[in-house]
């Protein structure tokens, strides 16, 4: 079963989607899309100093909508250390890659005057068609992602008061602007394209190979578990005078619990004997065996499983009877997103 698991992971990694940086921020996410293809050594250091937290609770410092409908927001240039801002320590410059035009939605990569190669950590959204000016000036400024969700997060950034060009929220006006005033990302981080285990993936389940074996699952997030109800089927009564054999069809339940780590769960599957329904005579649970969910999507999963008792093994295909709770699982596993670890 571990092999089967590891192929299951490995055909996963193999359709990785190209990789998405995350600014979490009081006002919601921005995720921007990287260009790797366009843009490598630009993505390679941008993606160095999100991974080392340079970015984490780093503020918005600049906001321009000056002449010629140029207009942007800048940031990468200073964090909070202690309370007290701190300029962001910089590496190496790193050599232009200027091909994609400076349009709304990009992010490019701010630059030393008259230094085309002069670009480290800070970097700028383009809120509008800026093409015109950054597309020639300094040797074109280095577009390397898009914004593929929270643009309207950054218009509101752009519209705010500014104080010597800091946008600024609960200002008050002939004051001096502090900390408590800035727009902040709080976070940021490069998201895993691993699919994650939410409370969505609770409901009925199927294989649809069958017209009878059915799951039900129940998702805990708070505790790490997954608690499994396991259904099969069977035309006739079975005689009550012989015990269910697990993988017989006289055994209609099984039950599993157990942990999930990313997209995988591992549990131990139970068979429940004695007690009655509605009695206090205890039940007894014996372990029978093993299975293991590695979850593709919402709607999809590999099931495993080893039935000790009978010697059974499969790995099946299993997905939602219903797509109803769909959006509302893909919504719970983007938010659930917990980033690549890398220290």
């Amino acid at each position: 079963m571990k092999t089967i698991k590891t192929l299951a992971l490995l055909l996963l990694s193999l359709n990785a989607a190209a990789t998405v940086v995350r600014f979490k921020t009081d006002f919601g996410n921005i995720d921007i899309q990287m260009y790797e293809n366009a843009a490598p050594n630009t993505v390679a250091n941008f993606l160095s100093y999100v991974n080392d937290g340079s970015y984490d609770e780093s503020i918005i410092h600049r906001t321009d909508a000056g002449f010629n409908q140029i207009k942007f927001v800048q940031g990468g240039e200073f964090h909070i250390r202690n309370g007290q801002v701190a300029v962001i320590p910089e590496g190496d410059s790193v050599d232009n890659e200027f091909s994609i035009s400076n349009t709304r939605a990009t992010i490019a990569m701010a630059k030393i005057a008259n230094q085309p190669d002069s670009a480290t950590k800070s970097f700028f959204f383009n809120l509008a068609d800026n093409s015109s000016l950054f597309d020639s000036e300094n040797g074109g400024y280095t577009v390397f992602g898009e914004v593929i969700a929270g643009l309207d997060i950054l218009d509101m950034v752009g519209s705010l008061r500014t104080v010597q060009e800091t946008p600024v929220i609960n200002y008050v006006p002939g004051t001096v602007a502090n900390t408590n005033n800035y727009v902040y990302i709080n976070d940021a981080l490069e998201l895993t394209d691993e699919f994650q285990i939410t409370e969505g993936l609770s409901g009925a389940w199927f294989n649809p190979e069958t017209n009878g074996q059915g799951f039900y699952l129940e998702v805990l997030p708070s505790a790490n578990t997954i608690i499994l109800a396991w259904f099969t089927y069977d035309a006739t009564m079975p005689d009550p005078e012989v015990p269910s054999t697990v993988g017989d069809a006289s055994n209609r339940w099984l039950t599993a619990a157990g942990s999930f780590d990313g997209n995988v769960f591992v549990g131990q599957l139970l068979k429940t004997g004695d007690g009655l329904f509605d009695d206090p005579t205890a039940v007894v649970n014996t372990v029978v065996g093993e299975v293991s969910i590695v979850f593709l999507d919402c709607g999809h999963a590999i099931l495993s499983y080893v039935l000790n008792e009978s010697g059974l093994n499969n790995t099946v295909d299993i997905q939602r009877i219903s797509g109803a709770n769909i959006d509302f699982c893909e919504n719970l596993t983007d938010q659930a997103n917990p980033g690549i670890t890398t220290q």
